[in-house]
């Protein structure tokens, strides 16, 4: 059996993932232990990103996720935005988790109390 006849079986996702990289914060949700961390995207759909991350900030399969990525593109030209996503953990890999969107919303950041966005660093 050749490679692409092999990968195409094990294909699971319903929409083609683009690669693109941006920064991405994420916090498991629920009353069970909170893993929390910052990564980056390796790839995105419509319907779920793969995030790369450190081995002691990654998620568990099937844990309920917040992520808020840095979007790339802004508002008006001028405005920062971030897209904000509701989802499960579905796989995770030696380097990295993929993720599926339930909701998905794009928001200007909110700003921590000394004015900054939580992008900002110092």
């Amino acid at each position: 059996m050749n490679s692409l006849t092999n990968f195409e079986e094990t294909e699971r996702r319903s929409k083609v993932r683009d690669p693109i990289k941006l920064r991405v914060r994420y916090r498991t949700l629920g009353r069970n232990s909170v893993v929390e961390g910052i990564g980056e995207t390796v790839n995105f759909s419509s319907q779920g990103i793969y995030v790369i991350a450190p081995l002691h900030q990654k998620p568990t399969v099937g844990a309920r996720l917040e992520t808020i990525v840095e979007w790339p593109v802004k508002l008006n030209g001028t405005a920062l935005l971030e897209l904000i996503t509701l989802g499960k953990v579905e796989r995770c890999g030696t380097e990295g988790f993929a993720v599926s969107f339930k909701k998905h919303k794009l928001r200007t950041p909110k700003k921590d109390l000394s004015g900054r966005s939580r992008w900002h660093v110092d």
